[in-house]
């Protein structure tokens, strides 16, 4: 069949953008298939068998799409990143309409049209994409379906509930579409409870709260927020057990949060959202060997403030010989505890030599697929030490990642890995504030944040994304002793992207940008 017809209603409809796709194709005649930006043959059969071979291929190119109708016009936000550098390859964005399903009593008797094609939002040529592998490309698009369509032949008949909203990412040059991404308008809704607050600005996403309350301000409204935090899940209580109506805080929530962290899994029946926030002790959006030595100071006496320890420093020593490997910590003052993830080269179940524990301590681990996570921590609260060592069956594939070392303090301690030499090299304060470099950046998804304050002061640790929106706060006015400071941010819920650190004392601001790369 030759192309364009001049009867067919459809390409009448927007003779502009079809004719400029037909001429960039080439296609001059009907049906014609493209794919990888080589014709494919004209058959149903041929296109389906080469769409199939494609399914699974490896991309860098991801595409997310959000918004809904509102008022009966289509609001979409189309966010396009890549894994890696593609600057200088002929990348352009294409975003257009279509209808699942037209019905039009054709010359030919058939009446069911699919995937019809209404318009672009972009051009017919696309939008350029310059996809550095790090910033995000983001356009917006508002849309209303024409009035009488296509081309005021009232013979045919559209539901606006089988409207799309399609994107794709394609190389100009080769014709190669790299990504796509389709979604039905109707069930893109930018307020899922019609509650008249948008999903980005919801307390409560899929529950009708107008009032967006939040009593306990934990940033769950009240008509969804199934923990009680003032009563039950309050700071500590991690297990959520009660006595009288009033929560338990006992050694069974320090068991419990060591098994939080060395399972690490949000998906565990058993670890809810309320035992989530009352396990971060320390307010910094994270669980980890911190928030366990400031609750098992906290059971030992909750008004006592008294501790064993300042240090600042510690170094992790490794030695790796054939078959057997050693980890020893040695800190410039005691520690109270420390965790970390390890791989080797041996079964999980043959992981540790006979180790004599320091009084007092409890020593834990547990497999995440081919990682090890260890965690230790002095549970009688009167036991720290400056040196803790062990020994290991097999060789370390790669250095420990995710290091916590805590003081008596609960807080944070900057920790530098080193081999051989079991040395501890103190560290010296100046008289000024140094903001250390982050590192690794780029991170995925944690980053560590070390700093150094010459004597108490308040302190704020600020996340802000690129555009200068505060997205994050680790600390906040925190009064900090002086002293060596580390601080880890899981950027996991985060998109890829550029980050502001931004540190905040009563003497000045200091900033450093971070590459979350996903």
């Amino acid at each position: 069949m030759s192309w364009p017809s001049s009867t067919d209603p459809f390409y009448l409809a927007n003779t502009s953008e079809q004719n400029a796709r037909r001429t960039y194709y080439g296609v001059n005649s009907i049906p014609a298939g493209f794919g990888n930006g080589a014709t494919i043959g004209g058959s149903a059969s041929s296109w389906r068998s080469s769409g199939l071979s494609n399914i699974g291929s490896y991309t860098p190119i991801t595409i997310t799409l959000n918004g809904g109708m509102i008022d009966g016009e289509l609001q979409v936000s189309v966010t396009v990143s890549s894994e890696t550098n593609q600057t200088g390859s002929d990348l352009r964005l294409f975003v257009m309409t279509s209808m699942d399903s037209v019905y039009y009593n054709s010359p030919s008797a058939y009446d069911n049209f699919q995937n019809v094609f209404i318009e672009f939002l972009t051009s017919s040529s696309g939008q350029n994409l310059n996809l550095d592998g790090v910033t995000n490309y983001i356009q917006e698009f508002n849309w209303n379906m024409p009035s009488i369509w296509p081309n005021n032949n009232t013979n045919i008949l559209w539901d606006i509930s089988n409207l799309n909203i399609i994107a794709f990412v394609q190389n100009y040059s080769t014709k190669e579409v790299l990504q796509a991404e389709w979604a039905r308008t109707n069930d893109m809704n930018v307020d899922m409870d019609d509650d008249g607050v948008i999903n980005d600005e919801d307390n409560c996403l899929e529950t009708y709260n107008p009032s967006q309350g939040d009593i306990d301000f934990d940033g769950m409204g009240d008509a969804c927020d199934l923990c009680d935090n003032l009563n039950i899940y309050v700071r500590g209580n991690v297990n959520g057990d009660i006595k009288n109506n009033e929560p338990i805080i006992d050694l069974y929530d320090v068991f419990f949060l060591v098994d939080r962290i060395l399972d690490d899994d949000y998906n565990n029946e058993n670890y809810t959202g309320c035992s989530i926030e009352s396990a971060d002790f320390n307010q910094d959006s994270l669980y980890n060997t911190l928030d366990i030595i400031l609750l098992i100071f906290h059971i030992l006496d909750p008004n006592d403030d008294g501790r064993n320890s300042t240090a600042n420093s510690a170094n992790l020593l490794i030695n790796d010989f054939p078959g057997s490997s050693s980890i020893k910590f040695i800190s410039d003052d005691y520690i109270s505890g420390f965790q970390f993830d390890i791989s080797l080269d041996t079964e999980y179940n043959e992981l540790f030599k006979e180790n004599i524990l320091p009084d007092g301590w409890i020593f834990e681990k547990r497999k995440i697929d081919n990682i090890i996570r260890v965690v230790a921590v002095d549970l009688s609260g009167n036991n720290p030490v400056n040196e803790f060592s062990f020994t290991l069956n097999g060789n370390l594939l790669s250095d420990p990642q995710n290091i916590v070392v805590s003081n008596s303090y609960g807080e944070s301690i900057n920790t530098i890995i080193k081999y051989g030499d079991p040395v501890i090299e103190k560290l010296e304060l100046s008289n000024e504030i140094n903001f250390n470099s982050i590192y690794p950046n780029p991170f995925n998804p944690l980053v560590t944040i070390p700093f150094s304050i010459p004597y108490e002061m308040y302190t704020r640790v600020l996340i802000y994304n690129i555009n200068g929106k505060l997205v994050d706060v680790l600390l906040e006015d925190r009064a900090l002793r002086p002293g060596h400071h580390s601080i880890t941010w899981d950027g996991s819920k985060f998109t890829s992207g550029i980050y502001i650190i931004q540190i905040e004392t009563p003497l000045q601001r200091y900033s450093q940008k971070a590459f979350l790369l996903k």
